[in-house]
C-alpha cells in the first residue's frame, strides 16, 4: 500500500500562485490603483503580474464574488460601481451583524482576548496619532477579526466575511475625509469601553453607531 499511494504526496506552499495574483488586484481595488468602472483587461494584467491568462481570469472570477469586479457582455470585467443603494445596502446589513458582534463578544469572550482587543485599539490610536492611512485600515481589520472570532459564531463571522471586500473599499474611502479620523477613533474606543466593562447592550449600540456615521459620509462621498 505505500508504494501505491508514493505519488500522492502533497507539495505544501505557504502562499499559492492563485492567491498571490488575487491578494494583488484586490489590494490595487481597494486602494482605487483600479478605479471604480475601470475595464480590466486580461492581457495587461496578465503583463503586470507576469503571470498567465487562467491565473487573472480565476482570480477575476472570485473578485466578482466578492463584489469587486463585475462582467458586462462582450466589455468583459471591471472595477464595480457602488451605487447609493448598494452602499445603503452594505451598511444596513454591516450595522446588524456588527452589532451583534459587539453584543456576543461581551458575553462569550475570554479576559485574555478582551485583553487582546484593547492592544489593537491602542495601536489603532497610534496609526491615527502617525496618520498611517495603511497601518488603520491593517489595525481595523484586527480589530474586527478578533471582535468576530471572540463573538464565537461562525454564521456570523461567514456572513461579514462575504461583505469584508466592500467594507473595506468604502473604509479606505471614508477614513481618508476631513475630521472623520478622530472620530472613528473615538467611536471605537467607545465600542472598547463597553466590551472591556461587558456591557453587551451598549457595546451592540456602540458598534451600530459607528457604522451609522461611516454610512453618511459614504453615501456623500457616492452620491
Amino acid at each position: 500500500m505505500p508504494n501505491q499511494l508514493a505519488d500522492l504526496k502533497v507539495t505544501r506552499n505557504t502562499i499559492t500562485l492563485r492567491q498571490m495574483v488575487l491578494d494583488k488586484l484586490r489590494d490595487a481595488i481597494i486602494s482605487t490603483q483600479l478605479k471604480p468602472g475601470q475595464r480590466l483587461v486580461e492581457r495587461e494584467l496578465c503583463e503586470a503580474l507576469d503571470v498567465s491568462r487562467t491565473s487573472v481570469r480565476e482570480a477575476l472570477r472570485h473578485l466578482e464574488s466578492e463584489g469587486l469586479v463585475q462582467f458586462a457582455g462582450q466589455r468583459g470585467p471591471s472595477v464595480s460601481v457602488l451605487n447609493t443603494q448598494d452602499v445603503k445596502n452594505i451598511y444596513e446589513l454591516r450595522a446588524a451583524l456588527e452589532g451583534l458582534a459587539g453584543q456576543l463578544f461581551c458575553e462569550r469572550a475570554s479576559d485574555e482576548q478582551i485583553s487582546a482587543l484593547q492592544d489593537t485599539t491602542n495601536a489603532l490610536k497610534k496609526a491615527f496619532d502617525q496618520s498611517e492611512v495603511e497601518q488603520i485600515l491593517a489595525c481595523t481589520k484586527a480589530f474586527y477579526d478578533q471582535l468576530l472570532e471572540g463573538s464565537a459564531n461562525a454564521e456570523l463571522d461567514a456572513s461579514l466575511n462575504r461583505l469584508l471586500a466592500r467594507i473595506m473599499v468604502l473604509r479606505a474611502g471614508t477614513i481618508n475625509q476631513a475630521g472623520r479620523w478622530k472620530h472613528s477613533l473615538l467611536e471605537m474606543q467607545t465600542i472598547m469601553q463597553a466590551i472591556t466593562i461587558r456591557d453587551s447592550e451598549a457595546a451592540r449600540k456602540a458598534c451600530i453607531h459607528h457604522v451609522h456615521e461611516a454610512c453618511a459620509i459614504a453615501l456623500k462621498l457616492n452620491s
